[in-house]
Parts: C-alpha cells; structure tokens; sequence
C-alpha cells in the first residue's frame, strides 16, 4: 500500500513539475491605424512589446504578413484554393488582389535585418540587433500599408463593406516546439500568441466600426445605439465638423481625434482586461504627397479599442450597419456589454442579440464563465454559410433563416472557449477547436430544439444520423483520415467529416464512457486550468484521465486511428424494399430499391419496367442495377442490368472490381411476307476487371485505373429471302451471329479544377484484327469564365495474320475514321441510340463522338469518310464564346476539328492530307447533349455536297449526340 502511495505522489510531482515548466511568450501591442476607402486600404503604424519568457535565446521573430497570401497566384492560399476547386482567386485582377509593404522594422530606431521565408511570401524573419535573453523584452516598431483584396477568404472588402482580419505584421508562436512560421490558408485556421491590444482606428465618420475589445469613447457607443431601428444614413455628430475644402499634405504626425477612455462600466468584475498605462500614440508613417484637386476631404473620426488576454484583432466597417446593445448578466453576477450589427434589411438577424445571450450562457454555465467585457456579433455581406470567430467578435455570413442563425451564432461565438480562450494549434490540432466546439453545438441545439434534432442540416450542427452516415460512407470507401490529422492535410470532405462531426460524435462517446457528471467536471477544470494558454493533446488527454478512474488510453488512441468508432452495429441484416432509395438505419438494414423506369427507341418503342438496385449510401460490396423493359411495339423484354464485387485493399490499390454487365435492345425493324413486324437485335453480355490505383496523398485529384473486358456480343440480324408469291425480297431475322471483343484500358485523369485533363490508351483484340487507340482530353480555363476543350486521338489498326478479303469485311465497322461515327458503327453497343440503324430522319442525325470526331455526317460519300485499316489522328477544339458577347447568355460554343489518315499521303490519295470542319455547337444538361451546326469545311466536303442537294439543307447538315461515355458522375456528385 505504501509503494503505491509512493508512486502516486511521484506521479503527481511529475506533473505538477511538468506544468510549472510550461511557458509561452507575452506580446504587447500599440496599432495606430486608418483606412482609405476610396483606395480600399489601410496605412498603419505598429508598436510591439515582446516579451521572452522562453528558456531559450532569441536571435529572430518570425513575422506573419498574412495580406502577402492575396499577393499573386504563387501563395499556399492560392494553391489551396486550386486544390478545393476555386480558381476565382486565381484568375483575380491586380486589383483585386491585395498585399502589404511600406514595412520597416525597428528597435531604437535600428532598422532590423528581414529575410524572406524560402517558401511563403507571407513570412518574413526578422533578425534582432542583439540576442533577447531568457526574461528579456524587447520593442520592436513599424509602419506598415495594406491594400485589402476583395473578399475571397476571411478578410478584404465587398464594395466599401470593410472585413478587416489577418491585416497587420503578427509575430508567430515560440513555444516549446519551436516556431511556428505559418502561411495563410483558408482551410486552415491560427496559432497565435496571447497578449494586450491597444488600437485606434480612424474611418470616415459615417461608417460603423465592429471591432475586437472594448471600445473607449461613450459618445460613439451612444451614436451606434441610435442607429438601432433607424435609417442608416444618420448623421454622426462628427460629421458636421466644418473642413477645409482640399486635404492639406500630411503632417508628420496626423490630427486624430483622441477619444478619452472612460470608468469601467459597474458590475463588470474580474474581467479579464487588464489595466494598461497610457501609451503616446506612435509616430505613423508618412503618406505620399498628392495633389489637393484629386484629395477632397473626408470628415474622419478615431476610435480606440482595448482588451487583453487575446491573440487576434479583427475588425469590420459598413455605412449600413445597424447597431443592436444590451447587456448580459452572468451567473456570477458579472455584467457584460454584447453588440450585434447588422444591416436594416436583415429580417432574419432581429433577434441576433437573443441569441447571442443564449449562446454566452450556454458556455459560461457548461465550461466556464465568458471572461471578456464585451462580446459581438457582425452580420457581413461575403462569405459562404457558416461564419469566421475572432477574440470578443464574429462575423457571420448569409443564412437562410432565424434558426440557422441562431445555431450559427452559438457555433461562431463558441469559438471564444475552444479558439479564444483555449488557444490550441488549430492548424496542426483542428479538431480540439472546431470538434470540441462541434460537441457543445450539438448540446446546445439537444436542449434548445429538441423537436427538430434530427431535422437540421447546420454547418455547425450536423444530426447524428446524419453525420454517421457521412462518416460510415468514407470509411467504406477508405477515404477517411484520422481526426488527429492536420488541417492543411485534410481533404475537403474529411475536414468538415472528421475535425467537425467525427470529432464531436468521439467526444459525445468519450462523455458517456466517462459518465456526463465526471465529464463536465473535466472540461471545466480543462478550462480553469490551460484559459489564455496554449493546451497541446497530452494536456487535454491528462486533465480528462485525471477525472476518472476509468482508462481513457484507449479512447485517445482513435485519434489516430482511421475507421468507424466503436459501438458501430454489426449484427445481421434486414432486406426490405424501399421506394427510389433508403438510407434509414443504413447499418441495419440491406434495400432493394426499386422505381418505374421508362424507355424508347425507334423499333422498341416505348419501354416501361422497374429499376432494382441496391445501390445507396454508403455503398455496399455486392451491389446491383436490373432494369428490365417490356417493348411496346417488339412485344419482348429488353433491360440492362450489372452487377459488381469490390474490394479495398489497404495498401496498393483504392479499390479492385470484378463486375458483369448486359444489355438487350433491337435494333432494325422491318414487314416480313406475312405482313409481320421482325426485328433485327442485339444481346451482349460483359465480364470486366478494374484495378483503381491508390495516390500516395490524400489531397490528389489523380485517378488511374486499368481495366479489362471482354464483349460477348450476340446479333440477330435480317436474311432478304424472295418470295415466291410476288417476287419480292423480305426481310427475316435468320442469321445469328456471335463474336466477341477483347479491351485492355489504361486510363488517368486528374480532375483538378484548372486545366483538368484525361488520357486513355486502349488495345483491342477481335477476330483476326488488333487495334490501339490513344484518346487524351486538357481544359484550358478562362479567367472570366468557360475555356477551351482540346482533344487529341489517335489509331492504329491492323490484321492478325495475313490480310484476306474475308477478314476485311468482317473488321470493316473496326476500323477506325475521322468523321462522325454512326449507330451501327457503336461495335460495343455501349452508347444509347434513338434510331442505330437509321438512314434518313432525326434519328439518322445522331452521332457518336469517337475516333476522329470531326463532326461531318458524309453517309452519301463512304471514300471521305476517312476510313483506315491503317491509321488515323485528330485534334478536335471546342471554345466557349467571350461574356456578353451575346445579349443572353446561351450555351454556345464553337468547334473545329481536323484530321488525316493513312490513305491521305499516299500518292493521287482522293482527299487533301488534312480534313477539317468548324461550327457552331450548342451543349445542354452539363454538355450531356450537343447539337453541331458545321459552317465551315474542307473543300472536298463543299463540293461533295453540292452534287447532292437534298443533303446540302441546313437542318439536314446538323447533327447531335447524347455523350453518356463523357458523363463524369465523380464532378457531379462532388458539386
């Protein structure tokens, strides 16, 4: 019993020892700062105090200049952003992209030495004069111009709606790990060091200034309050100043209007602002001189704001704004001031202020108490659903209704505990920010709005059904990542999957393990203990092992882990059939779903039957699709069907298939002697084997698969017997023949959102012929908008053995060509036709893009079709039109194919060595369906049709095809 005693008490020496050794270093901050909205940028002066309380020796500052990521096209920002399929950051005009410069760093008027960041131009280091020791402070100044970009992240400006985050120099965090230098990433969020903020902010008089911290003048307090319900044109005191009409060259230090910090407000007891001496405001740089024709006055007014125990300043500036104010008293009796702003037409914000009470009582009674003076929430016009935290403030960005608001509003200001307060490294460790604050989102939506608990769609609440089954589909398909993975390394998908829903379903599982009581207890002593610190995981892990006597080593372990967390059901499976699809307790029940299906061709007609499938979320190894038809006019059953096994090996491979597909449908109609319909046909059934290749990373948008398949393909086809009553030839589905067709396939496609490309390489074998083709695909993107399609193929076609005249005929439809491709020329059967074996009408305009794919329909002149038994090549170009080139914008585009053959260079060849043809196509349902006008073409085309005139008709001239073979399901689905 003593021994044990023993280790107890050295366990708990060891840890006491451990936690007085932490350390994070202390930062002061003086900003003096104006904006010019008319330039739509900031000049300011910086003052820093740093303080060293590191045992370690300081010979430089890392310095964040986050404005630099919206510099160029060359920033992590914009390469990420490439990366999630946004390249409007990208193709951004100079203006609206922004930076800061004018920096000059100093220490007692020393200029510093800087050195760029090897990789990121939003980093500079910074090199000191002398070494900062152990408990040294040193100042460190510098004026600083920021031009803010228009508002493609968090920060930057719609119009003169002013976001003003991430905007002045910020030193990176020292701690025990070292520095951590950080570029700006959207998807990634901060690690920054707690300090004072002391900052005055002058603007033009009429605008609204929601800001971190507390604001010092009672008089603009005062002016906001009576914007509440009113016109927000109201005119500020300030404004009817008397100016002098031009602005007079900058003197050395601006005439600011200097506001006078008043008594705290009462009640506002141990707040966590500390009272800092007055600082003389520091010496601003210099604005260049400019004309005073071109400089009209603008009355301005400054406002300056405090707060300590924060790591960011943010701050937002609108003429619309509206200010709603009232107080919060928390349960300790502390009051606080709390601010919404917004603009006059936001219905949906009118009872913002309520619900911001709720979410600040919520928090301060399940964690602790709010320990901040003030707390704001801002209504922005940019930004997605959802919104962005700061210390003390939030802005918030279009929601749909009152209750999305309010789930949005406690999310947003929750991140004042898990963000603010428990300052964790979010851009290594998202999950202790935006999963913990996910798990008390869900607490908080269970109480408020029971009822609809498994209703709500949120970005900060998502149900647990839900997001079980979102995380159930990525584990099945081993998309899944760790919840200890870093932010920059998540997909997109798994960042809201896993740092937000799994995150909080792990920390719901770890609450009843430990039992709600005891797991209260330990966020609320993890928050008394690590508030205004930088916990790591080990920290959060101890403080909750501390408050049970249960092992939580097993439960921390899954952080690391990929796969479903445990308590997944795993018993037997019901069947039940289910109407279109069922996702409804997904993990216990198999669904046969199923639905009316229609179909038609020429020679079937109309076509009714089902769709069966098992098909569903997340998806399952065995999984089916029969969709059989009964034909109106052929009165037989035609239908498609498949069926697939897929395995997902851990290592190599993303994912292996061994599938069988079939397909029955006619396709010629005729009256045989007996005035009978008869039907030509086809039936053909396909084994194949697909092997997708597994990337190395999970942020690739490679795919590279190879597949094999074989086409057992059975043709019912017409004998033309004569009849001996009236001597004349009838048709007679006699002749059945079989063959068959073997494909190896080699494909890789990255699906990048600039400039995406595919290649495919493809051998066939069939009887007594090979052929190879090459097929590649690049999108070239617009800056405003649509691109260029380029296509290239290629062919190469030959004999197996001696070249015979049977074996020309019977290969003849293989062989590859330049110009369209018809129905009876789909030797797969694998594309979907209206009339495949029609010669005149709507139907015979259908076409097929494949080998060549000029656009031409030459049915009348078999010798310019470009036909080879040797090779062919193309290069097919397709443009969407310039933007407002039309009154209305159509989905017109404007193709040019060319192309040659092996018979072309051949001496007295009966064409030109290259064929070309130019239109006008029209594309419809996400380039599903394409209509082709041909305008322009080679001359050998030209005067071909001018011997045959009933041809040479505009309508007759127009083809189209239903491109099923280009579908791209993945695009689809992930939009």
């Amino acid at each position: 019993m003593k021994k044990s005693v023993h280790i107890l008490l050295l366990l708990l020496f060891l840890q006491n020892t451990a936690h007085s050794q932490y350390w994070q270093q202390e930062l002061h901050y003086t900003i003096e700062v104006s904006l010019d909205d008319r330039q739509h940028s900031l000049d300011g002066f910086l003052k820093l105090r740093y303080t060293n309380h590191s045992p370690d020796t300081l010979t430089f500052i890392w310095f964040h200049l986050w404005p630099n990521a919206y510099k160029n096209d060359r920033t992590a920002f914009n390469d990420q952003l490439l990366l999630q399929g946004r390249t409007d950051f990208y193709f951004a005009g100079r203006e609206d992209r922004g930076y800061i410069n004018r920096l000059d760093f100093r220490i007692n008027n020393g200029t510093l030495k800087m050195e760029d960041h090897p990789q990121y131009i939003d980093i500079v280091k910074v090199y000191l004069p002398a070494p900062l020791l152990p408990g040294a402070q040193t100042e460190i100044t510098t004026p600083f111009h920021v031009k803010l970009p228009k508002t493609f992240s968090r920060g930057g400006h719609i119009g003169q709606s002013y976001q003003v985050t991430q905007w002045y120099p910020k030193p990176a965090v020292y701690d025990n790990k070292g520095w951590h230098p950080m570029p700006y990433l959207d998807q990634g969020e901060f690690y920054s060091e707690f300090g004072a903020y002391d900052v005055r902010i002058t603007v033009p008089t009429d605008y609204v200034v929601a800001a971190t911290g507390e604001l010092q003048s009672e008089e603009e307090k005062q002016w906001m309050r009576g914007r509440k319900n009113t016109e927000y044109r109201i005119q500020h005191p300030a404004s009817s100043i008397q100016k002098p009409k031009f602005l007079k060259p900058a003197p050395k230090k601006p005439a600011v209007k200097k506001t006078v910090s008043k008594a705290p407000v009462k009640n506002k007891k141990n707040a966590a602002t500390p009272k800092e001496p007055e600082t003389p405001n520091p010496k601003p740089e210099t604005l260049p001189k400019e004309s005073e024709a071109s400089n009209p006055v603008v009355p301005t007014k400054t406002l300056q704001y405090k707060q300590g125990n924060i790591h960011d300043f943010a701050w937002f500036a609108d003429k619309r704004f509206i200010a709603d104010y009232d107080t919060i008293q928390l349960a300790s009796g502390r009051v606080i001031d709390a601010w919404t702003f917004y603009a006059p037409e936001s219905n949906v914000w009118k009872n913002s202020m309520q619900m911001t009470k709720d979410a600040i009582r919520f928090r301060s009674r399940l964690i602790g108490e709010y320990p901040y003076n003030v707390v704001s929430v801002v209504r922005t016009r940019a930004g997605s659903y959802g919104g962005m935290e700061y210390p003390t403030i939030t802005n918030i960005g279009p929601v749909k209704d009152a209750a999305a608001l309010d789930r949005v509003i406690e999310h947003e200001v929750g991140h004042n505990w898990f963000y603010g307060i428990l300052a964790s490294n979010e851009r290594d460790h998202p999950w202790m920010d935006e999963g913990m604050n996910s798990y008390y989102d869900n607490r908080y939506v269970e109480g408020k709005y029971p009822a609809q608990n498994d209703k709500n769609w949120l970005t900060a609440k998502i149900p647990d059904d839900q997001g079980a089954l979102l995380i159930a589909h990525l584990v099945k398909e081993k998309k899944d990542q760790p919840i200890s993975t870093g932010s920059a390394a998540f997909t997109s998908e798994n960042y809201g999957a896993i740092a937000y829903i799994k995150t909080a379903m792990w920390m719901k599982q770890l609450e009843q393990y430990m039992g709600q009581p005891q797991f209260d207890s330990a966020m609320q002593a993890y928050y008394r203990q690590w508030q205004f610190k930088h916990p790591a995981p080990g920290d959060f892990q101890q403080v909750m092992q501390q408050h049970t006597t249960k092992d939580l080593r097993a439960w921390f372990r899954l952080l690391d882990t990929t796969g479903a967390l445990p308590g997944t059901y795993t018993g037997p499976k019901k069947i039940k059939p289910a109407f279109l699809f069922s996702m409804k307790d997904y993990d216990r029940v198999n669904y046969i779903n199923w639905l009316p299906a229609l179909g038609y061709n020429k020679y079937d007609k109309f076509m009714a039957g089902l769709v069966l499938h098992n098909l569903g979320i997340p998806s399952h190894n065995l999984q089916f699709i029969a969709i059989p038809l009964y034909a109106t006019n052929s009165k037989q059953f035609n239908g498609i069907g498949a069926i697939n096994y897929t395995w997902r090996p851990a290592q190599r491979f993303k994912k292996i298939e061994l599938g069988l597909s079939g397909a029955r449908f006619s396709t010629r109609e005729g009256i045989d002697s007996n005035g009978t319909k008869v039907f030509e046909g086809f039936s053909k059934i396909v084994p194949s084997l697909r092997v997708t290749f597994k990337n190395r990373s999970p942020l690739s948008t490679v795919e590279k698969w190879i597949e094999w398949k074989t086409y057992f393909i059975r043709e019912k086809q017409f004998d033309y017997p004569m009849d001996q009553d009236d001597s004349l030839y009838y048709p007679t589905p006699s002749i059945t023949q079989n063959r068959y067709l073997n494909q190896l396939t080699f494909s890789i496609a990255d699906y990048r959102k600039l400039y995406p490309y595919d290649a495919q390489v493809q051998l066939q074998q069939g009887d007594g012929f090979y052929r190879a083709n090459a097929t590649g695909h690049y999108f070239f993107n617009y800056a405003k908008g649509g691109g260029m399609q380029v296509r290239l193929f290629a062919a190469k076609f030959g004999y197996l053995g001696a070249k015979t005249g049977e074996k020309v005929s019977r290969s003849f439809v293989y062989q590859p060509k330049l110009t369209a491709v018809r129905g009876e020329e789909d030797y797969t059967y694998s594309n979907y036709f209206f009339g495949r074996s029609e010669f005149e009408g709507f139907a015979s305009q259908q076409i097929m893009m494949r080998d060549g794919g000029l656009k031409l329909r030459t049915d009348l002149f078999a010798g310019l079709q470009g036909r080879s038994d040797n090779w062919v090549a193309s290069m097919n170009f397709n443009t969407t039109l310039p933007n407002n080139l039309l009154p209305v914008e159509l989905p017109v585009r404007i193709f040019l194919d060319v192309g040659t053959y092996a018979d072309a260079w051949k001496k007295n060849a009966e064409t030109s060595r290259f064929l070309y043809v130019a239109g006008l196509q029209l594309s419809l349902f996400k380039d599903l369906l394409n209509v082709y006008a041909p305008i322009l073409y080679s001359s050998e085309f030209r005067d071909n049709l001018k011997t045959a005139p009933e041809e040479n008709t505009f309508g007759k001239r127009l083809s189209f095809s239903i491109d099923i073979q280009r579908f791209n399901l993945r695009k689809l689905i992930s939009k």
